[in-house]
């Protein structure tokens, strides 16, 4: 009973995301959990509600100077398609809010400070939420923390492309420039000496700008951080040939939405990172013949710093969530948890992501424990000498 006590007044990451897709390893550890709730998916046209998904407490090595926290984890039971449709009437703004407000409320009772809160926004309520900023604009008086957790995201994408083994000279294209991770990740690139940077941004409407003009403006952002070496900056707002122009090495998809990259967009032998959350690169490996696809944008943790792993169902230890393998979070999900673990403070809100928050989350992983995903491609393990050969072929 102390124990559980204890567990509760810990400082709490509060994470709200809906399930994926239904053949995802997450989506039957969701259906489980219903089970267990005596609840089912619910039936069209009825209200979702939440769910408390996964509850574990998170305790980071003794040198990084970090403190234990308790991570909720809630669910918004429908798949992503249902949910993402839900986004323009505002219901989906409405189901992650009502959600995350409850979960606070419920924090506030078990005793927790509310500077000792953090709020993380997951998957489709980022677009929901716009990145958290709408959020905080209609709650002026909330007095926790919040993120969108992109930082995170775009922190271990930077990881797992040296993991990669690419060498200064390779060719990347960022499908999704114009987004928040695809902005950071972008932002970071120059500091890799690639030889070109492509950045691919949507196409606009007829008679239409704004998309070209926000995507000429990173490059000319990103130019700026080459600092005099040999990067060459272009932009694109068509991904059918951008990356076939290009002749890209290496493909970093960062969409969000509804966008799908075929395997006709992206050239021969080259690497794909695909950091969408449900993948854009979908989970079908026919037609991806001659080029690698690995899934990039999660984290592992270090065995220790999980005492109760993410808790369990059926009395059995869940040990994978199915986000990369055991142990494995989402990058946006590590970034809230670590920001609770080492007292960070405010609103990491909006589509735009500052390069020292960045930075900052790369270094607390690092003190966390908490690091690049193992490579996987359609569900199975890829090690590490694999991708590195194929890079270097």
């Amino acid at each position: 009973m102390n124990r559980e006590k204890n567990l509760k007044t810990m400082p709490r990451a509060i994470f709200v995301s809906h399930a994926l897709l239904p053949d995802y390893k997450s989506s039957e550890l969701i259906s489980r959990r219903l089970k267990e709730l005596g609840q089912g998916w619910p039936e069209k046209g009825k209200e979702p509600g939440f769910i408390h998904w996964l509850t574990f407490p998170v305790v980071p090595p003794q040198e990084s100077g970090g403190r234990p926290i308790l991570v909720d984890f809630l669910i918004i039971p429908l798949f992503a398609d249902a949910y993402f449709r839900a986004i323009a009437s505002g219901k989906a703004y409405v189901w992650a809010c009502e959600a995350v407000e409850r979960a606070v409320e419920n924090a506030l009772l078990d005793g927790v400070s509310p500077d000792d809160i953090w709020v993380g926004w997951g998957a489709f309520t980022k677009i929901a939420t716009h990145h958290g900023k709408l959020f905080l604009e209609n709650n002026p008086k909330f007095s926790s923390n919040s993120t969108h957790g992109d930082a995170g995201t775009g922190a271990l994408v930077i990881e797992a492309i040296l993991e990669a083994g690419f060498k200064p000279g390779f060719k990347v294209a960022v499908i999704g420039a114009n987004g928040a991770i695809g902005d950071a990740v972008s932002r970071v690139l120059p500091s890799l000496s690639p030889a070109s940077i492509m950045l691919v941004g949507r196409e606009d409407a007829p008679g239409q700008d704004r998309n070209f003009l926000r995507l000429r403006e990173l490059g000319v952002c990103v130019a700026q951080k080459v600092n005099g070496g040999q990067t060459k900056v272009t932009t694109h707002q068509d991904k059918r040939t951008a990356c076939l122009e290009q002749g890209s090495d290496l493909v970093i998809v960062a969409t969000s939405g509804s966008t799908v990259v075929r395997p006709t967009e992206v050239p021969h032998g080259a690497l794909v990172l695909d950091i969408t959350t449900p993948s854009a690169c979908g989970t079908d490996p026919r037609g991806w013949e001659g080029k690698m696809v690995v899934l990039a944008g999660c984290g592992q943790f270090l065995p220790g710093v999980l005492p109760l792993v993410f808790g369990e169902t059926g009395g059995e230890p869940i040990l994978d969530v199915g986000a990369g393998g055991a142990l494995c979070l989402w990058g946006c999900t590590g970034e809230t948890i670590s920001r609770a673990v080492f007292g960070v403070r405010g609103h990491l809100a909006g589509p735009e992501i500052p390069l020292e928050a960045v930075t900052q989350c790369a270094e607390h992983f690092r003190g966390l424990g908490f690091a690049p995903q193992p490579f996987t491609a359609f569900g199975k393990s890829v090690a590490t000498d694999a991708v590195r050969q194929f890079v270097a072929a």
